[in-house]
């Protein structure tokens, strides 16, 4: 019976130990984190406005495009066959300027992610430095590899905040 109690005693303060080193896991997520910024706010509309005449092309493009294929299923018929070369021909090149405008959009967008993220990544990495000092923990795991956590042990929305006081 002596012996019950000794490893009862054992399995409670091993419980009880891991319970404690889970108070310094925390999980966090860098990109929620730093794209949730006050400076990524501001810069994704600087950006919006910056490509506004260039989204506003697509977009006229991507109707024009509609309405040209449009015409060829419902008209092709009726059209001789130079017409629909023509036809063709248009939807070819329309297509083409749509693609090159959408790749040009995406780059631009890809470069000033890429810019942001090189200028935020020392400040977060200060952030996350003082946050493990403050909050004295052991272990963080990124948000990506995590199947399951507890709501209290995710760090990103205080990380943000630091990253915003900054």
């Amino acid at each position: 019976m002596n012996n019950f109690f000794k490893g009862l005693l054992i399995a409670v303060s091993i419980a009880f130990s891991s319970l404690a080193w889970a108070q310094n896991i925390a999980v966090f997520s860098p990109d929620q984190a730093l794209f949730a910024t006050q400076a990524a706010k501001q810069l994704g509309q600087q950006l919006s406005q910056q490509l506004q005449p260039q989204s506003e092309r697509l977009q006229a493009i991507g109707k024009e495009l509609q309405a040209l294929q449009k015409r060829h299923q419902e008209d092709q018929a009726l059209m001789s066959a130079d017409e629909i070369k023509q036809l063709e021909l248009q939807i070819n090149q329309q297509s083409q300027e749509f693609i090159k405008l959408q790749q040009y959009i995406n780059n631009a967008k890809l470069q000033t992610e890429k810019k942001f993220l090189a200028a935020m990544r020392p400040k977060l990495d200060g952030a996350l430095k003082a946050y493990i000092e403050d909050n004295d923990i052991a272990l963080i795991i990124n948000s990506s590899s995590v199947v399951y956590a507890h709501a209290g042990v995710d760090i990103t929305t205080a990380i943000t905040a630091l990253l915003d006081k900054e």
